[in-house]
């Protein structure tokens, strides 16, 4: 009995559910909708993206995202995210307070489940329950030969490495085996702060919906036009209710080039739109009739200054989709 009360809180493991910590408590909830904002500006200036992430933040936006990109590939054209993004996302959680941190997403399929458990559960201790972790299959074929992975397998070693992870969270001195190695006789940790670390799937994982529905906490997909995306978030709630799944939150990522004409008509772009804020607002709400639950805004591929885009949308945008927390 006394070791059990004087094991370090680090150590030990909870019954609470993921959906109970404080970044899922601000950013979801059923019927509503909250806005998220990528922060990655393309100059990678840390210091300035620590400034839209505390000015975000005071807005009322319920969540920054960032990519988990590990090579910068040639014919791509993305450089993606420049920091790694457990140490970014540390980063931000040391410069604020109360918003949520997102992975939009971890390469899962490329990751050591064990090294990943670790790093997923010592940001969500460290960022006081804020971690929110998106996990995707990956997409680029010159990361999966570059880590010695076959990009072929990348949907079963997704299935079998977020097997793992659920595994290495819970697990106290039991042997857990896989394909690829076999822990026993040791553990990981910290250990999370509750049973497990927020996962949401981000595209479809090359998984089917009742995979997903049944082995992750939510899901972010792409945007689409309303009635495409309707049929798709209809899809997954059916997924749920059949399997008991309770609320399962969608969000969707949309790139906005935000024009200084509030009255400015939406004009489709790749993945969103150039638009006025009045635009936004209406597309907005018919978003969330929907059935959409999170919104993850990006802007910088827009032709106006972030910062001057971001004051606008705190001001006219956000108090009408708040952070629930």
């Amino acid at each position: 009995m006394g070791a059990a009360r004087d094991m370090p809180e680090i150590m030990r493991l909870s019954d609470e559910p993921p959906t109970t910590l404080p970044g899922w408590q601000r950013t979801f909830a059923p019927g509503e909708l909250t806005l998220g904002l990528s922060p990655v500006t393309p100059d990678g200036d840390l210091e300035r993206q620590v400034a839209l992430t505390q000015a975000a933040e005071d807005a009322g936006f319920a969540a920054v995202w960032c990519r988990d990109i590990p090579l910068n590939v040639e014919t791509f054209g993305d450089v993606g995210q420049i920091h790694d993004p457990f140490m970014y996302l540390t980063w931000l959680a040391a410069k604020t307070s109360t918003i949520a941190l997102g992975t939009a997403a971890v390469v899962l399929s490329l990751a050591h489940p064990l090294l990943l458990a670790k790093r997923s559960a010592g940001l969500d201790r460290l960022s006081g329950g804020r971690f929110l972790m998106g996990v995707a299959s990956g997409d680029r074929p010159e990361e999966f030969a570059a880590f010695g992975m076959d990009k072929g397998t990348r949907g079963e070693d997704f299935r079998e490495n977020l097997s793992v992870l659920r595994k290495a969270w819970t697990s106290r001195m039991r042997p857990v085996k896989w394909s690829r190695g076999r822990m026993g006789g040791a553990e990981v940790v910290p250990k999370p702060t509750a049973a497990g670390v927020p996962v949401l799937a981000v595209g479809s994982c090359l998984q089917t919906t009742e995979f997903n529905t049944a082995h992750t906490d939510g899901w972010l997909t792409y945007h689409r036009n309303l009635h495409d995306q309707k049929v798709m978030v209809d899809r997954w709630r059916a997924s749920c209710e059949e399997q008991g799944a309770g609320f399962r939150p969608v969000g969707e990522s949309l790139w906005i080039d935000l024009a200084e004409d509030p009255d400015y008509p939406a004009e489709g772009r790749d993945f969103g739109f150039r638009l006025g804020r009045n635009a936004l607002l209406e597309l907005l709400h018919s978003q969330q009739d929907l059935g959409l639950n999170h919104i993850m805004i990006s802007l910088r591929h827009g032709n106006r200054p972030v910062e001057d885009a971001l004051a606008e949308l705190a001001e006219y945008v956000v108090p009408e989709f708040p952070a629930l927390r």
